[in-house]
């Protein structure tokens, strides 16, 4: 697949300093996966993005900043329904021969067909973006995936947020005129705020581009022209200022899978500290290439802290010129999961102001935690421990099902939702 031309640091041996002081890793976006691209400018290649995020200074008052939308976890009155957001699969359909992505097209299909409350959205990318010429059989793949409830968005590369916003929109428009995706997916998000006005990479600001209010504005048009949903991909952790930017960050992208440690660093699936279980899982996801094979008990445990995922054990420049070859084994679990939703609130049913944190262990010991509201999804079936810690002036009383231990059993066959409530 070709792919737009990028460019390439003039002094890698700063980027490696760099790395190296602030013990960051590798990300590798879509793009620099796919080709392998050299030039002499002095901006960054696609494969060469820190992990580690710069946040900067705050943003001038006369532009926007982040986070751009409620992704934090507020928690609602306790007579209200959470909608439990169930974790579904991201899928790069890059495959370049025709015969070998209708295959692919058709696997999708089944597999949405006969988990259809498994969440699947297909990342279309034709030639590095629409292409130069419309395809009739992509549209009517695309429709056909459409029709089976998957969501289809479309590949659009953006620079390390250094193309402008004009032509950006373009391909965007391009691709609601000739395959009518509903979204759109934007690669190389950067994980700095700013870009200096000289182009530097990891300046402190405030004088350069905000970078989050770029992808907002992206975002913002492409829901003004009828797309429901716009992703990004950085490959590494990003600074909160992002939250809200797009509906949903890749913060991961790696030839291994993110740890499920919350203090893991930048391996971690909940970033450098853990600051992502503060906002819903909806608001992230991740990419893992090169894993021999599929741990089921690995994939129930970390659709916990994402909304979309994708596993495959491609290598490689292009590791996602096939379909991963766990893809309906992935559909399958996720299907199998039941979300258990905990709230939190005071003893008079209002919902406490900030979130508390609780935890959901599975009979295999592994565990997941966040703040309240919180939703975890479960194997149907055995029983799993829930528990509620007491912070501060909050003191566990009991839950919503009469039970006084703060760690209680419950048998999941259907969708649950506990209430904690604190005095």
């Amino acid at each position: 697949m070709r792919l737009p031309h990028h460019e390439v640091l003039t002094s890698v041996v700063a980027v490696v300093l760099i790395a190296i002081i602030v013990g960051s890793g590798v990300a590798f976006s879509f793009s620099s996966l796919s080709s392998s691209v050299t030039s002499t400018s002095s901006t960054p290649a696609a494969g060469s993005s820190s992990e580690v995020p710069f946040s900067g200074s705050d943003a001038p008052s006369s532009i926007a900043y982040g986070p751009f939308a409620a992704g934090a976890t507020t928690a609602p009155t306790a007579s209200e329904a959470l909608a439990p957001p169930s974790t579904g699969l991201i899928v790069p359909l890059f495959t370049e021969n025709s015969s070998a992505r209708l295959s692919e097209v058709n696997e999708i299909i089944q597999a949405k067909l006969a988990y259809p409350v498994v969440p699947i959205v297909v990342v279309l990318n034709p030639d590095g973006g629409p292409g130069s010429s419309y395809d009739p059989g992509i549209a009517t793949e695309v429709r056909n995936m459409q029709s089976a409830g998957i969501t289809v968005v479309g590949y659009v590369p953006t620079g390390w947020g250094e193309d402008s916003i004009s032509s950006i929109e373009s391909a965007m428009l391009v691709y609601l005129n000739w395959y009518g995706v509903s979204g759109i997916y934007l690669d190389q998000m950067p994980n700095w705020n700013y870009n200096s006005p000289s182009g530097t990479w990891y300046y402190s600001g405030p004088d350069g581009e905000f970078i989050p209010a770029y992808f907002a504005a992206l975002s913002q048009y492409g829901k003004s022209i009828g797309m429901t949903d716009v992703m990004a991909n950085s490959g590494a952790d990003v600074p909160t200022d992002f939250i809200g930017s797009v509906n949903t960050i890749g913060t991961f992208e790696n030839s291994y899978l993110p740890s499920l440690s919350l203090s893991a660093g930048w391996t971690s699936i909940a970033g450098l500290g853990g600051w992502h279980a503060s906002y819903s899982k909806s608001n992230f996801m991740f990419f893992s290439y090169a894993v021999p094979s599929l741990d089921p008990s690995y994939l129930l445990a970390v659709s916990d802290y994402v909304g979309y995922l994708y596993i495959t054990n491609g290598t490689g420049t292009q590791p996602y010129n096939a379909l991963s070859p766990y893809f309906d084994q992935m559909v399958s679990l996720l299907a199998s999961k039941i979300p258990v939703t905990i709230q939190s609130a005071t003893m008079n049913g209002i919902s406490t102001s900030g979130g508390l944190w609780v935890t959901v262990t599975q009979p295999d010991g592994s565990s997941s935690s966040g703040y309240t509201p919180s939703t975890f999804d479960v194997s149907s079936g055995p029983a799993v421990t829930v528990s509620a810690d007491s912070y501060g002036s909050f003191v566990f009383d009991h839950w919503s099902d009469g039970s006084t231990s703060p760690v209680i059993e419950v048998t999941p066959t259907q969708a649950i939702t506990l209430v904690a409530f604190y005095r």
